[in-house]
């Protein structure tokens, strides 16, 4: 397709609101439960603009990123609520997306008409959004209403956040074959330490390895998501499988407490 097509074609998915959604579950590795689900955009299965990043990336150059998101949100919104699931909705949003959001009439009162409470929200700025200027405001904002912030990679400052995260989300870079490297387990450990003194629980996201699985309930990780634990789906997990289950329960038995990280596993 020409450029010219797919902007037509995104276009017409946005008037028609023809977007749907699938969840992946967020595990808290202590309690064995959900805490909640992460929404993933998807176009039409036959759309040549199917995924996440195909969506946003016409849209970026058509100019249509906020009337996209606008949408997605509240899409996302009353799908979680439809399908009933349990714990909190994980939005993802850009910087453009999350300062049109903390408006008092903006996701919140889109949760609203969904039924859902602001706080069963966790808003996740994009990684490209800084966490400071604008989008710290923003998320002040967001915070002030009931909805909980998620951040990416590192902390911001304390002093200059202006709003403390709820949740820090660590890609799989910070973690993979972590269970065959004790110095890179002393760096997550003072990153999982650093957290916990803040009050921030860490998700470890891209989970696809049950050795990175147990070293991370070993050093304390507090939630988990990715592909070993469930896949994204329209009616998604709302429980552990039994594998996953009987690894957690396993290494709670020989480690009812963080482990030291300089311990091999």
């Amino acid at each position: 397709m020409y450029v010219s097509d797919l902007v037509s074609h995104l276009q017409t998915l946005i008037a028609c609101s023809a977007l749907d959604f699938v969840f992946q579950p967020i595990f808290d590795l202590r309690r064995r439960e959900i805490t909640g689900y992460e929404a993933l955009m998807r176009g039409p299965d036959d759309s040549p603009l199917n995924t996440p990043a195909q969506l946003l990336q016409v849209a970026r150059e058509a100019g249509l990123e906020l009337a996209l998101e606008r949408l997605a949100s509240r899409l996302a919104l009353e799908a979680f609520a439809a399908v009933e699931l349990p714990g909190s909705l994980f939005l993802n949003l850009s910087l453009a997306a999350l300062i049109d959001q903390a408006r008092t009439d903006g996701v919140v009162a889109l949760a609203g008409r969904a039924g859902l409470p602001p706080t069963r929200l966790v808003v996740e700025p994009l990684p490209d959004a800084p966490a400071t200027g604008c989008a710290a405001t923003a998320c002040a904002s967001l915070d002030a209403q009931g909805v909980r912030i998620a951040v990416h990679g590192a902390l911001p400052p304390q002093e200059r956040a202006g709003f403390r995260p709820a949740f820090l989300k660590l890609g799989s870079a910070a973690f993979h074959r972590i269970h065959a490297d004790p110095l890179r387990r002393l760096d997550l450990a003072s990153v999982l330490a650093e957290a916990a003194r803040r009050g921030v629980q860490v998700v470890a996201e891209g989970v696809e390895d049950a050795r990175e699985l147990a070293t991370l309930f070993d050093l304390g990780c507090d939630c988990a998501q990715g592909h070993l634990l469930g896949r994204p789906a329209a009616d998604p997990l709302r429980r552990p499988s039994r594998g996953v289950d009987g690894l957690l329960q396993a290494r709670a038995i020989l480690q009812p407490r963080p482990a030291d990280a300089t311990l091999p596993v």
